[in-house]
């Protein structure tokens, strides 16, 4: 897909969805909350991370010719 125009004027966008029946003037965008603080837990800090997963599997070494 590629853009081929844009419409950014606040008048314009809302005489097109006016026309289409889609414009609804009590709808408002939310503005963003902060990100997440240290009471979440941060990517690699779960202990079963620090294992190996294939720890039960018998791997042979792989030799790669150069």
């Amino acid at each position: 897909m590629r853009i081929v125009g844009l419409i950014n004027e606040r008048d314009v966008i809302e005489k097109i969805l006016r026309h289409l029946g889609l414009w609804e003037p009590s709808v408002r965008a939310v503005p963003a909350r902060d990100p997440p603080g240290e009471e979440f837990v941060r990517a690699g800090s779960d202990p079963w991370l620090d294992e190996d997963p294939f720890a039960d599997c018998e791997q042979e070494p792989v030799i790669m010719a150069s």
